[in-house]
C-alpha cells in the first residue's frame, strides 16, 4: 500500500459476506495474485490456500505464456508446491520472490513490486 499499489486481503470481508465469494470476486477483479507460502503452511494436510491456488490457477490459465499473474512469495524456507497449471506450466517452475531472512526482506519487496508493475493489467 505504501507503494502506492492496490491491495486486496480476506482480512477485509466484512461480517455476512460470502467469503468465499469475496475471494473469488477480488481475484477476477486482480491484475496480480500473491500467493504467500511458508513452512507453517507446507506442514498442514488441510489449508484454505490450496483451493485458493487453484482458482488464481484457474485465471492464470487464460494468460499467455511468459504473463505475470500468479506471484508465489515465500515468507519462510519451504518448498513450492507442483502444481499443475497447464499442460506445460507447473506453480513450482514460476519464479518466486523470498521475504525473508530479515535482511533481504526490502529487496525482496522491491522485486515484488517490481514484478507487480510488469503485469499486463496493472493499472
Amino acid at each position: 500500500m505504501a507503494a502506492g499499489e492496490n491491495i486486496w486481503w480476506d482480512g477485509d470481508i466484512k461480517p455476512g459476506q460470502d467469503w468465499k465469494f469475496e475471494i473469488d470476486q477480488a481475484m477476477e477483479d486482480a491484475y496480480a495474485v500473491l500467493l504467500c507460502l511458508s513452512e507453517e503452511s507446507a506442514k498442514r494436510t488441510t489449508s484454505g490456500i490450496y483451493p485458493e491456488a487453484l482458482n488464481a490457477i484457474a485465471y492464470y490459465r487464460e494468460y499467455r505464456p511468459g504473463e505475470i499473474f500468479i506471484i508465489p512469495v515465500r515468507l519462510s524456507d519451504c518448498k513450492i508446491p507442483p502444481i499443475e497449471i497447464d499442460g506445460t506450466r507447473r506453480l513450482n517452475r514460476i519464479q518466486f520472490v523470498d521475504l525473508f531472512p530479515a535482511g533481504k526482506y526490502s529487496e525482496g519487496i522491491q522485486k515484488l513490486l517490481e514484478a507487480i508493475k510488469d503485469t499486463s493489467h496493472h493499472p
